[in-house]
């Protein structure tokens, strides 16, 4: 009779749940690098394997009246989540937009993001400008029509953190515009970033600007460029930042830049390469290996 009873709940339980759908992916990546810690370059001194391994679990359904939901959940080899939702997302969305909660980015980082990057770990970073209130559980609403899209992004209303970013962008085939507006209770930020595209180069640039100098801020300003060249399975990559990189928050002036190549071997497997320097005195970074999707 208990068997009878499970059977029926089960059955009842997923009755209504038909259309529901769960994608299993997986981004992975091997290979060598001499860049030993990923915030403090000075210290690289010898070249080491790198590996990582992250499965991510997407969760996906819809209601009676055309409501999509849904939510997704990584896992890397170094651990299978945490409580601050460093790792996860839930969303729900229809036609007024997508409302999304929990490892989420703020409006300008997830509209206005980032020039190109290389090599096959990032190699700390050095094109990266970065973003504020970045609290692990977030929430961020998006909206698009056509070739306009809009961001609106809060951190926790309670504790040290609590950004607030809007962010806008318009792209088209040949070209995209974006801007954003963050705001915490230490400093405001206003983010700027073009891209085109033509004959297979991609160029990009980023300016971003302060309101406040902060601790470890010797500039306001801080600024990034990158051109990418795609032709028969390889991209080439190249960048350079001033102000931005490992430091995060920090506009300290120092310059950096970047080269690197990817190859596509097919089936969701690359070979990627890349090295990058900063002027800070600290070494240059390189890395090579394969990376695979699935």
């Amino acid at each position: 009779m208990k068997k009878i009873l499970l059977a029926t709940t089960v059955l009842a339980a997923t009755a209504g749940v038909a259309a529901a759908e769960v994608a299993v992916t997986g981004a992975v990546r091997m290979g060598v690098t001499n860049q030993i810690s990923a915030t403090n370059l000075a210290t690289n001194q010898k070249v080491e394997f790198t590996s990582r391994v992250r499965i991510g679990f997407a969760a996906s359904g819809e209601t009676d009246s055309g409501l999509s939901f849904g939510a997704s959940v990584r896992n890397d080899q170094s651990g299978v989540g945490n409580t601050a939702n460093g790792d996860s997302t839930v969303f729900i969305s229809g036609a007024f937009g997508k409302i999304a909660m929990g490892d989420v980015s703020g409006a300008p980082d997830a509209l206005v993001g980032q020039v190109s990057s290389v090599g096959l770990t990032g190699l700390g970073s050095l094109n990266e400008i970065g973003n504020l209130g970045n609290t692990k559980t977030a929430a961020l609403y998006t909206y698009s029509a056509g070739a306009l899209s809009f961001g609106l992004g809060l951190g926790q209303p309670t504790g040290a953190d609590k950004a607030i970013s809007v962010a806008a962008k318009y792209s088209t085939d040949m070209y995209t515009v974006a801007l954003g507006y963050e705001d915490t209770t230490a400093q405001k930020r206003t983010s700027l970033k073009g891209s085109t595209t033509f004959s297979g180069v991609t160029l990009a640039a980023k300016y971003v600007s302060n309101n406040v100098l902060t601790a470890g801020q010797t500039k306001k300003t801080a600024y990034a460029l990158s051109a990418d060249y795609a032709m028969n399975g390889v991209n080439m990559t190249a960048f350079f930042s001033s102000g931005a990189g490992y430091r995060a928050t920090n506009f300290d002036g120092v310059e950096a830049f970047g080269v690197g190549a990817a190859y596509d071997l097919g089936g969701g497997a690359t070979v990627k390469g890349g090295i990058a320097k900063a002027n800070d005195g600290s070494k240059a970074v390189f890395d090579l290996g394969v990376a695979m999707s699935f």
